[in-house]
């Protein structure tokens, strides 16, 4: 299991409309938890993880 260090995070609506409608497209990689917030949290640490490996890698090697 993974330590969750919490943080308040504040998000604009357009930002958050934006993560609620991503949610299904990525269901088979976030788990089935019935809570709206975990289910926004594992969005985030999946965007984030794509975000690192591809985008901030290559700016990296860029650079």
């Amino acid at each position: 299991n993974e330590i969750l260090i919490p943080k308040r995070v504040l998000f604009d609506e357009k930002t958050l409309k934006m993560i609620e409608m991503m949610i299904p497209a990525y269901k088979d990689e976030i788990s089935n938890v019935a809570k709206e917030n975990e289910k926004i949290n594992q969005m985030i640490k999946l965007a984030i993880e794509k975000m690192f490996k591809n985008d901030f890698l290559n700016k990296i090697n860029n650079f």
